[in-house]
């Protein structure tokens, strides 16, 4: 997590005396009785929301940490010509259709890929978007190109290449975790404008581990405060113009689509 700055990310000792506030436990002192700072169970259930916050926010179509133009490089040629060899990379290594090899590895933070690209190694090519199929790779002979990935298993599969390439993703990463005796007045959270959200997490998190009658109030404040951060994120992507892609009929002009300098 980042040193102290100035701007819209929560710091964690912020979203921590609001959960105290949640809990009534700053009767006596903002630092709390209970759910302090140094509690060990604290930094447990402050990871836990951020998680919570980030996968709610997935699941919404709103990925809050983006990773782009992330090069990986030196993914060896297929073994073999048999079309139904298959490579991947994955955390483990690379899969060269015969082999796991050591390196190299998906990132480390890596949760879902978005896109793919590939060229091949050392050309100093421009990458080409790979095409992602909606069942399944293509069985092929392995050629000059990956041409195209799967996201199986936790792995970017692809039919196999004939030479060294390299891929460049896009991805939705995970938050770095806190860690245990981090100072919670200099660590902030790469949530923008969630330091309520994360607080009610918290105070969720609190309230399921000890049995407390406070958990649905806690649940619905989560889910208020959930609520709120991705409709702010909704607004904001409604001021875009999205202009629809006119589709070609024959060999004119194209059927629908602007002109000019619109189009």
């Amino acid at each position: 997590m980042a040193q102290v700055q100035t701007g819209t990310y929560p710091i964690a000792s912020d979203v921590l005396q609001l959960s105290r506030v949640g809990i009534n436990d700053m009767q006596r002192g903002i630092s709390g009785s209970i759910l302090t700072d140094t509690a060990p169970f604290t930094v447990v259930y402050l990871n836990a929301a951020i998680r919570r916050v980030q996968r709610e926010l997935a699941n919404n179509g709103i990925t809050s940490n983006i990773r782009d133009n992330v090069i990986i490089t030196g993914l060896t040629p297929a073994v073999g010509s048999d079309p139904n060899i298959q490579v991947y990379l994955s955390a483990l290594g690379y899969f060269d259709g015969a082999n796991v090899n050591a390196t190299p590895t998906l990132p480390a933070d890596l949760i879902l890929p978005l896109q793919v690209w590939e060229r091949q190694t050392g050309s100093a090519a421009q990458f080409q978007l790979m095409p992602r199929p909606q069942e399944g790779l293509e069985s092929r002979t392995p050629g000059s190109y990956f041409g195209q990935w799967e996201w199986r298993e936790d792995r970017i599969n692809m039919t196999g290449s004939t030479i060294t390439e390299d891929l460049r993703l896009r991805y939705e990463a995970s938050l770095a975790r806190i860690a245990a005796g981090a100072d919670m007045t200099k660590t902030t959270i790469p949530i923008r404008d969630g330091e309520d959200a994360l607080a009610a997490g918290v105070v969720v998190q609190y309230a399921r581990t000890r049995g407390s009658a406070m958990r649905q109030e806690a649940k619905t404040w989560f889910d208020d405060e959930i609520y709120q951060l991705v409709n702010r994120y909704v607004r904001q992507d409604q001021r875009i113009a999205y202009r629809p892609r006119g589709f070609r009929s024959g060999s004119g002009k194209i059927d629908g689509a602007l002109q000019g300098d619109l189009k």
